[in-house]
């Protein structure tokens, strides 16, 4: 909790400096590969393990992204997130904040290196009846490498760790009388990993 608590507080507390500080707003987007591993289990609810089937599934889909934020100075930026990732399993939407320290390669500073983090909640709604819908607190960080093209517009490449917080366990009730069973369903995300390409748009 400490560990969440620290990354929540330092990207707020660099974000709110932005409006005193920002020399250059940018707006973008990007797009790219999401890998979510879930992990779950169905269970009869009569004898503890009787009947229970598990599960471990790994999805890679595509991702979308886009952002608004400010470059406080050459070496700092921060920024504002939405991604949209669906797959199999479920339909992820998170809004974050994210803050990069960047590193100039080179006399040009054309092109950066950056690492950074981010914290922000992601809205989880499973694909099926069974699991409900949740906001959890999502934390990592990214680094990756940004190229500016001209003045107004970069790209960049870059790789982002997530740590997700969902899991999430609901029982399907039997009425009685009835010879039926219930089940108990339960299903855990425990991180995600981003590969993108982006591109801003600085103004």
């Amino acid at each position: 909790m400490k560990i969440k608590t620290i990354a929540l507080a330092t990207v707020i507390a660099t974000a709110m400096s932005a409006p005193a500080m920002a020399a250059d707003w940018f707006i973008g987007g990007g797009v790219g590969a999401q890998q979510n591993t879930y992990k779950g289990s169905s269970q009869a609810n009569v004898d503890p393990g009787f009947n229970a089937q598990s599960f471990k599934e790994t999805e890679n889909n595509e991702f979308y992204e886009v952002r608004v934020g400010a470059y406080l100075n050459d070496n700092n930026r921060v920024y504002s997130t939405y991604n949209y990732n669906s797959d199999d399993f479920s339909r992820q939407q998170s809004l974050m904040l994210s803050y990069d320290y960047l590193v100039g390669l080179g006399a040009s500073n054309k092109l950066n290196w950056f690492i950074g983090a981010s914290a922000g909640v992601n809205h989880i709604s499973p694909d099926t009846d069974e699991l409900s819908s949740k906001n959890r607190f999502v934390w990592g960080g990214q680094t990756g490498l940004m190229y500016k093209i001209n003045d107004q517009l970069s790209t960049e490449i870059g790789y982002r760790y997530l740590k997700q917080d969902y899991d999430v366990s609901e029982t399907t009730p039997v009425p009685s009388p009835t010879d039926k069973i219930g089940w108990t369903n339960q299903a855990s995300l425990n991180d995600s990993q981003q590969l993108y390409l982006s591109v801003d748009y600085r103004f």
